[in-house]
Parts: C-alpha cells; structure tokens; sequence
C-alpha cells in the first residue's frame, strides 16, 4: 500500500485517539492513497465494534468520483494489540469485495492499533477466490522522489485466509 505522509498520519491520529473503534475510508489516484475520510461510525461504536456511516461512505465517494479519486478501501482502529484482521472483519470485508464492480480487483483494509501503528491488509479477488494478504506499507512524502519512499512495515506475501 503506497500512502502520502500527510495522510498516513492524519489516520493515524484520527484514529488512534478514540474511546472506541473508530474508522474511514480511503481513495486516491494512481494506486497512491492521497485521500481519508474519518468516521466515529453509527450507533454508539464499542471497543469491540466499528459500525461504518455507509451514507456518509457513499456520499464521500461520490464526490471522490467528481474529482477521479478512487476509492480504495475502508480502516479501523483495534483497541487490543491484535494485529490480525477479526472474524468478522473477514466476513464484512467479503460482503464489500464481493459487491464491489468486477472491474475492482483488490481493495485496502487497514487497521489502527492504539499504539499508533497501521497494519495494512490487501484483499485481492479473482473470479475463483478472495485473498487476504499482509501488505507493506510505503510512505510517499509529498513530491518525493521514487528514491526517497520510506517502508513503514515488513511485508508478507502468503495469503493469510482464503475466502469463499
């Protein structure tokens, strides 16, 4: 996942900061993430649970559209130290990929650990299979240089689940 310093840190601190589980969205262009849209989420939220404003996801992306940016995928803090993606993360991220237009074929699921980290988690699909993989996280500052993108996290190629 290639993400714009800015923006790496402005989830980070939205997200990292709240009494309970907390999220948004993110687009961009190019395959570089350049936009975040914070949600507290609908209902309350807990410590356990992220419920997402999909009106607000959807309004926002609509108007991503007007600007060509892309969406790229939806993150959430996790108030334990779980590094890992829950079983019902899975399961929501499934129902997200599989109503997402064929011609998306992966989409970004990061999550917010309190101690401010992001983890990053790509989702893949083929016509057969979702995958779920741990993906490297390289910020990009702005007008960078190729030469100067700084690896945040290491990366795990092998799938971590497989879906479907």
């Amino acid at each position: 996942m290639k993400i714009i310093e800015d923006i790496y840190y402005k989830i980070i601190d939205k997200c990292s900061c709240s009494l309970i589980e907390v999220g948004g969205i993110i687009g961009g262009k190019n395959n570089i993430i350049t936009e975040f849209e914070f949600d507290k989420g609908i209902g309350g939220g807990s410590k356990q649970h992220y419920f997402p404003d999909i009106e607000k996801f959807n309004s926002c992306i609509k108007n991503w559209q007007k600007e060509n940016i892309e969406f790229y995928g939806i993150v959430h803090s996790h108030f334990q130290d779980t590094k890992e993606l829950s079983f019902g993360d899975t399961l929501y991220i499934q129902e997200i990929m599989l109503a997402m237009p064929e011609y998306i074929r992966y989409l970004y699921f990061p999550i917010i650990l309190p101690q401010k980290e992001l983890v990053s988690f790509k989702v893949m699909r083929n016509e057969i299979e979702i995958n779920i993989i741990n993906d490297n996280v390289k910020i990009i500052m702005k007008g960078a240089k190729k030469s100067e993108k700084r690896n945040k996290t290491d990366s795990n190629k092998n799938p971590l689940r497989t879906l479907l």
